[in-house]
């Protein structure tokens, strides 16, 4: 077993270093019956998942989330929609409390108030083995704005908090600093990165990029922030295969997430897991 929130009195345990990166499987309930996560013994690969950004409230946007196809990778955009905390805790929690593997609720919100009293509002539920908080998603693109953000969603639950670092910061380990030295208990990185791709009709769709075009840049900052701090860090960005899972693994990083990968192909983090274990 790996634990993820080592210096956490809840721990976060994973059986596997393959994780499910937030978004890439919505909330799990999804594609539960395909990938089995209800069953035993555990055949889909994963050591946990991160679900898609959720907020204290209900949230419609426009567009809605969609995937497009581009030459580096997916462009994801329409992030913020989604059915709010209430959501989780009634529709989705009950049924994570039956799987073998940790679910972690990635949260957004409008304000940092907003944000802190959707991560209290997880703390106890059975079902919710911690909570992921996106610099990036928040514009928290600086050591003191980070450190505002990580400190108040520390301050308002004690589940362990993972921190995902964007890839276009402008110190990104001056971030990662910040983020352990206010509570993070892990590090993920990278988070997608800011993008344009011309559409059919003519115009340009905005969003982020994922892919394996962002592969190269999150190993580098990977194994970076690794030498710089002494926290878990999960390398995501652009993993699709083994031996892209072991080179993050060998420049430090305690777990691999998968994000674009999955929504390829649902068995990728079988064979990525049966790869290098």
């Amino acid at each position: 077993m790996i634990d993820l929130a080592p210096q956490n009195p809840y721990a976060l345990t994973i059986a596997s270093p393959i994780i499910a990166a937030a978004g890439s499987l919505g909330y799990g309930v999804e594609v539960a019956r395909h990938l089995g996560l209800g069953s035993r013994p555990a055949t889909h690969g994963l050591g946990a998942i991160f679900t898609r950004g959720t907020s204290l409230r209900p949230q419609k946007s426009r567009p809605l989330q969609d995937m497009i196809e581009t030459p580096a990778g997916l462009l994801c955009r329409g992030w913020a929609h989604n059915p709010g905390m209430r959501a989780v805790r009634e529709r989705f929690a009950p049924i994570w409390a039956t799987w073998d593997l940790p679910v972690v609720v990635s949260i957004w919100g409008e304000s940092v108030a907003d944000v802190a009293e959707a991560a209290a509002q997880l703390e106890g539920v059975e079902g919710v083995a911690g909570v992921e908080l996106s610099l990036a998603a928040h514009g928290a693109l600086t050591p003191e704005a980070a450190g505002r953000l990580v400190a108040a969603v520390r301050r308002a639950t004690m589940l362990p908090l993972v921190v995902k670092l964007p890839g276009h910061a402008p110190d990104t380990l001056a971030l990662a600093r910040a983020a352990v030295e206010r509570g993070a208990d892990t590090l993920a990185l990278i988070d997608g990165l800011p993008a344009t791709t011309p559409m059919p009709d003519g115009s340009l769709a905005e969003g982020m990029l994922c892919g394996p075009a962002i592969a190269p840049l999150a190993l580098r900052l990977v194994a970076a922030v690794c030498a710089e701090v002494s926290v878990p860090v999960i390398g995501i960005g652009g993993m699709r295969d083994a031996a892209g899972a072991r080179a993050m693994l060998a420049a430090g990083a305690t777990a691999v997430g998968l994000g674009s990968a999955l929504l390829t192909d649902l068995r990728t983090a079988t064979r990525v897991a049966g790869g290098i274990m």
